[in-house]
């Protein structure tokens, strides 16, 4: 489908929203920073707009501009995507993560940060989540002496010097969004913390509770500091919402969950997965919230080898069984990981090619010429 008709069939189903909303007006949706500047809030509408308001979502994927099956892209070359050689456009949601931000070296550091600054310039929106290194490991993975960090953190003994750790890291990523960057994000901090492979995750000390204070502490402190933050709580495979922080502190409600229609997964299926989204959804439409499917794929290690075994999946294990539901297509954005030559490849490499066209021609996936169109740091017209 050419870009003429899929803008053409994205804005009827924006005109549908607007009059809609003209015909019972609602109120903007409030970020939880009360000081967030005009695009953030801007931002935050056209993020409900797009999950409430119309039968699409938007498809993103972990550094799409900085990484290839071949080589580090960024500072090379940000104006091509293997998903752009695939389809002529780049994903219209632009992960990165403010691990590779702070903690490479400059050389990486400087491609991502190109690449991410090219997303936004051209109409994408920006996520950031962190797969934050602990204070005594050195890697994200589960560590005893890191799993004690966010306790110390929420008592506040800073006897070990956690606490000041904690927050001199917090000003490493309030740098990068705000003198790298500059412009609106979506952050999604403590990310999967109902998994036990992270030092933040279920096995760290003091358990749900400690996490859901350690993650409101985190919000205040970066509020105070930045106005360019929405903050994204996403649970891994479940809603999990014993770690919820509480309205104040989320602007959007995710989910991570792979291997959905991947034969040799078994704890997943693709009707689970549905069932999962229509009970964020549900979740997020009570609390007021967005919702998003924040991490997907076929599979989460190894090769990916879904171009070969399963072409088709992202439309029949993903577009069609998402959009049949008419709770769990309320998504605003899907998003998948990377492509690299040691991750993936999550989009197209070789052999899924066509299949994943027409995933593209569907009129019901947004990338980002259909959401530059749109202008996301614009508030939508009421």
């Amino acid at each position: 489908m050419s870009s003429r008709f899929r803008s053409v069939a994205f804005w009827f189903g924006l005109v549908g929203w607007v009059a809609s909303a003209a015909a019972e007006p609602r109120p903007l949706p409030q970020p939880v920073d009360v000081d967030a500047t005009p695009e953030t809030r801007a931002l935050l509408a056209n993020l409900h707009r797009i999950g409430w308001g119309t039968d699409t979502f938007m498809f993103g994927q972990e550094f799409p501009l900085s990484y290839d099956k071949r080589e580090l892209l960024g500072y090379l070359d940000v104006a091509q995507s293997e998903v752009k050689d695939v389809v002529g456009d780049h994903p219209a949601v632009h992960g990165s993560d403010v691990h590779f931000l702070i903690d490479k070296d400059r050389h990486e550091r400087f491609a991502h940060l190109r690449a991410a600054r090219k997303a936004f310039a051209d109409g994408a929106m920006v996520t950031l989540d962190y797969h934050w290194l602990g204070r005594y490991g050195g890697t994200h993975n589960w560590q005893e002496q890191d799993a004690k960090i966010l306790h110390h953190v929420v008592t506040g003994d800073d006897a070990t010097g956690d606490v000041t750790w904690f927050y001199a890291r917090l000003d490493a990523v309030l740098k990068v969004i705000n003198e790298d960057l500059g412009f609106p994000i979506v952050f999604r901090p403590l990310h999967e913390m109902n998994g036990d492979w992270f030092w933040w995750g279920s096995l760290a000390e003091g358990g749900p509770e400690t996490y859901a204070q350690a993650y409101r502490m985190l919000v205040d402190y970066i509020r105070e500091r930045s106005d360019l933050v929405l903050f994204c709580w996403s649970p891994d495979t479940a809603l999990a919402t014993e770690y919820y922080p509480g309205d104040d502190y989320v602007d959007v409600i995710g989910v991570d969950g792979y291997g959905a229609g991947n034969p040799n997964i078994e704890y997943i299926t693709v009707p689970l997965m549905v069932g999962l989204l229509e009970q964020v959804t549900d979740f997020a439409a009570e609390h007021g919230k967005v919702a998003a499917l924040t991490e997907t794929g076929y599979g989460t290690w190894g090769e990916i080898n879904y171009h070969t075994e399963r072409p088709q999946w992202w439309t029949q294990d993903g577009l069609e069984p998402i959009m049949a539901s008419p709770k769990a297509k309320r998504i605003a954005w899907v998003l998948t990981w990377i492509n690299s030559h040691w991750s993936g490849p999550y989009t197209p490499h070789i052999a899924s090619q066509e299949a994943f066209r027409s995933f593209y021609d569907d009129p019901r996936t947004l990338f980002q010429t259909d959401v530059a169109s749109m202008n996301l740091y614009v508030e939508p017209t009421r």
